[in-house]
């Protein structure tokens, strides 16, 4: 008897628990910040932790995400307000320890499944709020008033996490991931798009268009040729870097394309305000999350400088930088570029490489979204990046709660390539065996030459 057994998408009421504790973080998180969100996130943070440590041991994260937690842990001996920075240390090692604890329960299927039930929630809510109660649910500033903000503090924290639903829709429709149909998929793609329209914020709607060119590309590009994929990865990584340069330079033409002021509506200010304070700590910051509340005085004289309050950067390494120093942007960028590295490396040299766009794509998105807005550095945004982190070094497979790593898993962790070591077969190894001369085709298959046989206990193995 043949059994096949789908190992991408969890069996059972064994997976529904850690993907209610995913999407319970994913919601607060993208809605905030809220009245109360810190404190709210932070008992959050430490009960997804506790969950997973009780369900099964904590993942080990790569080594660049712990030395950037480990900086962060750091700055608390400099930081301005040592309280807030030991919270928001706490907070961020404990939501990434978490959620890479239960990308491994889950596996890449029900990661997607979290993230894409999140987003419906969101976009239900939001709309209901906007067409029920105007008031709340759209801008009431003098600045593209009446935009639509739903659930969201402002229309700008709503287009991000639009721009990542919009991202996730597209890319489950493309790959049709196990427990996701290709039409709902499309269907609420769209949806989230209009809605991101309807923010009209200029910053979501550009990087969300760049981006889904960049996923369309390479989900098509995985039938071209190794040499082809590589030129024409090379020609988008050209053309991506580009926009960024342009973006982060040319403020005159950004602007105009955008359809802003010459100050971005305020941020060449903010930027102008923070950079005499980020140059006197050029290094060590001042602190990770001690910054933006009005109990840092830094902050207070930010705030006279610009002559108005604001609660980031409006630019995600600028923030970082003012956070946690050069050293913190240096290693936050080596962990984003880890995960791009692994991704192209996949993307040219396996066959199957879909599972690394959608990594890929949103870690390309959280990096241009960061030119102009908090991106990785806000609750959702660094949940994302730890996800993408974690997706890009995964074989797809949940590991049974409970369990403890396997010496497979270990190894697809530390692998560059995120394959495993054993148990499956490498590219190499499925390569048809050369024919010995003479032989017949009977003698070939009793050899099975020519074939690739799974592992005893493998999908489509005969036990």
């Amino acid at each position: 008897m043949v059994v096949v057994v789908d190992m991408s998408e969890p069996q059972g009421d064994s997976r529904r628990l850690p993907r209610v504790v995913l999407v319970l973080l994913l919601l607060v998180t993208a809605a905030a910040p809220f009245a109360g969100s810190g404190p709210v996130v932070f008992a959050l943070t430490a009960l997804s932790l506790g969950y997973a440590a009780l369900s099964g041991p904590i993942v080990r994260p790569h080594w660049t995400l712990v030395a950037f937690l480990l900086w962060t842990a750091l700055t608390v001996a400099w930081s301005v307000l040592p309280s807030e920075t030991l919270r928001g240390v706490l907070v961020t090692a404990g939501s990434a320890l978490a959620v890479g604890s239960l990308v491994r329960q889950l596996g890449r299927s029900g990661v997607y499944r979290a993230l894409t039930t999140t987003s419906k929630i969101l976009v239900v809510a939001s709309w209901a709020l906007y067409l029920a109660w105007p008031v709340a649910g759209r801008e009431q500033g003098a600045y593209h008033n009446g935009a639509f903000t739903g659930v969201f503090v402002q229309r700008n924290v709503a287009a991000f996490v639009l721009a990542i639903a919009v991202l996730t829709f597209t890319y489950l429709a493309v790959a049709r991931e196990p427990g996701h149909r290709r039409a709902s998929s499309c269907a609420w793609a769209g949806i989230a798009g209009f809605t991101l329209l309807v923010t009209e914020s200029g910053t979501g709607i550009a990087v969300t268009a760049v981006c889904l060119a960049v996923l369309l590309v390479l989900s098509g590009a995985r039938i071209l040729t190794r040499s082809v994929k590589g030129a024409l990865l090379w020609l988008v990584a050209a053309g991506v870097a580009g926009l960024a340069v342009v973006a982060q330079s040319g403020v005159d033409l950004v602007s105009s394309i955008l359809g802003r002021d010459s100050t971005l509506t305020g941020r060449t200010v903010i930027w102008a305000a923070i950079d005499p304070y980020v140059a006197a700590r050029p290094w060590r910051g001042y602190g990770w999350a001690a910054l933006w509340t009005e109990d840092a005085i830094t902050t207070r004289a930010m705030w006279a400088v610009a002559r108005f309050r604001f609660e980031h950067a409006h630019n995600a390494y600028l923030d970082v930088r003012a956070q946690a120093g050069v050293v913190g942007l240096a290693l936050i960028c080596l962990f984003c570029a880890r995960v791009v590295a692994v991704a192209l490396r996949r993307l040219v040299s396996s066959r199957d490489s879909l599972p690394v766009i959608w990594p890929l794509c949103v870690v390309l998105l959280l990096l241009l979204y960061g030119i102009s807005e908090q991106s990785f550095t806000s609750y959702f945004g660094w949940l994302v990046l730890v996800l993408a982190g974690a997706l890009v070094g995964t074989t797809g497979e949940a590991a049974p709660v409970g369990a403890a790593p396997s010496s497979d898993a270990a190894a697809a962790a530390d692998d560059p390539a995120g394959a495993p070591r054993s148990g499956a077969a490498t590219d190499e190894a499925c390569q048809p065996r050369r024919r010995p001369v003479g032989a017949s085709a009977r003698s070939r298959r009793a050899r099975g030459d020519g074939r690739c046989d799974p592992p005893h206990g493998a999908p489509g193995a005969v036990n």
